[in-house]
């Protein structure tokens, strides 16, 4: 049996090559441990008519990449009829009762075990869903899947800078987080767990991508490896000797400074923390669980070694106001942010904010909508209010944007 799984349109990215996620590359390990073929078809780059044949075609989709993979798969359907397309990801795992029947095959939550048991389905039309968590230490990502510029990207730390000549690649540490942000789906898709893969496991994949790309920077994908300090600290001991650099992302209620130390001494050079709204009475509406103060002393605390910050914020918030964009500069300039990178959030079909939209003041969700803040692409909210109309809501907004474009954030 043969594979292709389709790349749907990714231009909302600044890169999409440097973000492209490892989940089609753990399916496709999983796939070929089956001996069936697995090839990657870019739409980016190529026409989707180009597409050559084959027995099964994949997508993995978000909300907003859910239509344009229909698209694509109305397109392949019609050039290859008796073909297989199914479509995995978050969308399908939050929104499966109301996926296009374009799709004869649904994969709900993570599918290295279900897509095995696909391939030996006689009957391939339904719902798959996973029962239980996938072993992480299992599977590697199969890295041979893609050409070498979506493998070696260029530095993923701030500023562009480097610490290595040989690009930077993605790796996994984790999946999960114990938290419930209303804003994400994460609870939904690992039931608020957060799941580790053995530091040992970790070690071999640092080592094979050394010794096959000749990388030693790494963007970790992770929601946050931080939560459990016994996991961190064996992290430090069996990574420092590898002299490797990387960037990975936590929360701000999950910095102390023997983690820091812990974390610098193992190669990390950059930390993202999602700040999300510099406001705590809008922290507390959307659940975050964690307050001004701590952000700004786990800021504090980073730098206290050169660790670079990238605060990650979100606009286009039910919660939004006058006020809370005044905070968002004044939390900016107060504590002299210099990388910063703002969402245009979207309420995803499954999360809190979506399931409960009237206790958030969400009337709707635009149709056409967008994740990125970008000056390339139109800025719109991509939610209608039930407390203000649109143009007042752009209007609060506006001079929040206007002060990123000046400061160069966006």
């Amino acid at each position: 049996m043969k594979f292709i799984f389709v790349i749907p349109d990714m231009s909302w990215l600044y890169d999409y090559k440097s973000q492209f996620s490892l989940g089609i590359l753990y399916l496709s390990s999983a796939i070929k441990d089956m001996n069936c073929e697995v090839e990657i078809f870019d739409s980016n780059a190529n026409d989707i008519n180009d597409i050559p044949k084959s027995d099964v075609y994949g997508f993995s989709s978000v909300f907003n990449t859910y239509d344009n993979c229909v698209e694509l798969a109305k397109i392949i359907k019609n050039k290859f009829p008796d073909s297989n397309l199914i479509l995995g990801g978050v969308h399908s795992t939050l929104y499966h009762e109301h996926i296009d029947d374009i799709f004869d095959s649904i994969f709900i939550g993570e599918a290295e075990d279900t897509i095995k048991e696909y391939i030996t389905d006689k009957e391939k039309k339904k719902k798959y869903f996973q029962s239980s968590p996938v072993n992480i230490d299992l599977y590697m990502p199969d890295r041979s899947l893609l050409p070498d510029d979506f493998i070696r990207t260029p530095s993923i730390f701030t500023g562009g800078k480097t610490y290595d000549d040989n690009g930077s690649t993605s790796i996994m540490f984790t999946r999960g987080c114990s938290y419930n942000c209303s804003f994400c789906a994460s609870p939904k898709i690992f039931n608020r767990r957060v799941r580790f893969r053995t530091v040992d496991s970790i070690v071999k994949e640092i080592k094979e991508i050394k010794e096959t790309y000749n990388i030693k920077q790494f963007r970790i994908q992770d929601d946050t490896f931080t939560v459990k300090k016994s996991f961190v600290k064996e992290l430090h001991d069996k990574l420092k000797p590898l002299n490797i650099f990387y960037r990975c992302s936590t929360r701000v209620n999950h910095v102390t400074k023997e983690m820091v130390e812990q974390l610098y001494n193992s190669g990390c050079r950059e930390i993202g923390l999602g700040i999300e709204v510099a406001d705590n009475e809008a922290l507390k509406k959307i659940n975050k669980q964690i307050t001004i103060e701590q952000a700004e002393e786990a800021i504090r605390l980073l730098r206290e070694y050169p660790i670079a910050i990238r605060c990650f914020f979100m606009v286009g918030l039910p919660v939004d106001s006058k006020q809370t964009m005044d905070n968002n500069i004044n939390f900016i300039e107060r504590n002299e942010i210099k990388n910063a990178v703002f969402g245009n959030f979207i309420p995803f079909p499954g999360t809190e904010m979506f399931l409960n939209k009237e206790k958030y003041n969400i009337k709707s969700i635009k149709k056409n909508t967008c994740m990125n803040l970008a000056k390339h692409i139109e800025f719109s909210p991509n939610i209608i209010r039930t407390d203000m109309s649109e143009e007042k809501h752009l209007e609060i907004l506006k001079p929040f944007y206007e002060y990123l474009i000046k400061k160069e954030f966006i």
